[in-house]
């Protein structure tokens, strides 16, 4: 890991003498290249499948339960073993999973059973992968440059989103939805083959053997860092609420496009692509903004504003056909922009708030207790979903969502964001 001297000014352009880091950009762009064109050709390939906006939601939530069950724990297993070699066995497992899924589905043999089991699996090694990841971040990028190195790397995976959701109705209409989930798959197998080459000095592995009793104590101490850091606790609990408001836009997308606007799935390529430009915009303004702007304050204005955008989609099934492509532009590019803004207030604190040895259980216990609420609420739109329109979903939601970040004003440890 690269030492910075103090007082020197630090650029974008610093990051290119981080080579760990760029190793481990470049197997995450791969990767998100891939999930960018399965992002859309798995949520229609289901909605396909059954047209059931309770199955979305039902796999939305399924998708959130090992997280909340498997990562406290996985945040103290990546202490004992090299995080590079945990990140790529799990993305092994989840290429071999994905190429399975698009087998059946090209033999017509895929049920909605099989994609239970198989979101669930997948969902189990993302679990250890994120953990892992994050813990390995410290031993690949100096300190000094975690908000750049978060800011680029965010903002350059959603620019290779882009491409991935430009490409994803050509790689559809040729290869079918089976081809396009494949492309999937193998980026897997070459993330996994990048991550496991990569260098990096000093990192902490616990010698001893894993044992059941130190697995708790570890997540006792876990637990005990968790809840004497106030902000962070209190970030993951303003999480969890606001992962469950967002579940019925997260979930119900497909139907949101088939039923509601009347639309296929190149809209979803259009509100993806739209959305992760205004990401991208807002990760790389992010450092600019916010020394302008203090942390709490444009953690308020960003996450009002993006209530204002869930409300804007409730309305757009109303809008003149001439004017929707421009209209849902617009609205995507904006809500992503803030979006970008406030997921980089919390990055940003997370990663500068937490003692590096915590850094991995910490961050376990963070994933599972913001995730909690999304099987919970994914259970109630599945099952209110079949009685009522996603328009009022949305607005209902939207209107939450300013209401949530309002309060926040009253929330004391907030303040030191």
């Amino acid at each position: 890991m690269t030492q910075t001297a103090p007082n020197v000014k630090i650029g974008y352009k610093s990051l290119l003498s981080e080579k760990a880091y760029l190793m481990n950009l470049t197997a995450n762009l791969i990767s998100r290249f891939g999930d960018s064109i399965d992002s859309i050709a798995y949520g229609w390939m289901i909605y396909e499948l059954t047209g059931s906006k309770a199955l979305l939601a039902v796999l939305f939530g399924i998708n959130a339960i090992p997280n909340i069950i498997f990562q406290p724990i996985a945040g103290v297993f990546v202490d004992y073993f090299k995080k590079k070699r945990i990140i790529a066995l799990c993305d092994l497992g989840r290429g071999l999973l994905v190429l399975l899924t698009a087998f059946l589905f090209f033999t017509e043999n895929l049920r909605p059973w099989h994609l239970i089991v198989i979101t669930f699996c997948n969902s189990t090694l993302e679990s250890f992968r994120g953990p892992a990841s994050m813990a390995m971040f410290p031993y690949i990028l100096s300190k000094e440059k975690y908000s750049l190195g978060t800011a680029f790397s965010q903002s350059t995976s959603r620019f290779v989103e882009i491409i991935g959701f430009a490409a994803a109705g050509i790689i559809i209409g040729i290869l079918g939805i089976s081809g396009a989930i494949i492309i999937d798959g193998v980026t897997f197998l070459i993330c996994a083959t990048i991550i496991v080459n990569i260098r990096y000095e000093g990192e902490i592995v616990k010698k001893k053997a894993v044992e059941y009793k130190q697995y708790f104590t570890d997540l006792k101490d876990g637990l005990k860092y968790f809840k004497n850091d106030k902000l962070i606790a209190n970030i993951c609990l303003f999480g969890a609420v606001f992962s469950a408001l967002l579940v019925p836009f997260n979930s119900l997308q497909a139907a949101y496009v088939g039923e509601g606007l009347s639309q296929g799935p190149e809209i979803i390529s259009l509100i993806n692509i739209a959305m992760t430009m205004g990401l991208i915009l807002g990760s790389l303004f992010y450092p600019r903004i916010a020394k302008k702007i203090k942390g709490l304050y444009l953690f308020l204005t960003s996450g009002i504003l993006f209530g204002i955008v869930y409300i804007i989609f409730s309305i757009l099934p109303i809008v003149n056909q001439t004017l929707l492509l421009p209209i849902i532009t617009i609205t995507c590019l904006f809500g992503g922009f803030v979006a970008s803004l406030f997921m980089m207030i919390i990055n940003v604190a997370f990663m500068t708030n937490i003692n590096q040895e915590y850094l991995g259980r910490v961050a376990g216990l963070f994933n599972s207790m913001a995730m909690c609420s999304t099987p919970i609420a994914s259970m109630i739109v599945a099952s209110i979903a079949p009685f009522t329109s996603i328009m009022y979903l949305y607005a209902g939601c939207g209107i939450l969502v300013i209401l949530l970040f309002i309060a926040q004003i009253f929330n004391k440890h907030l303040r030191n964001l």
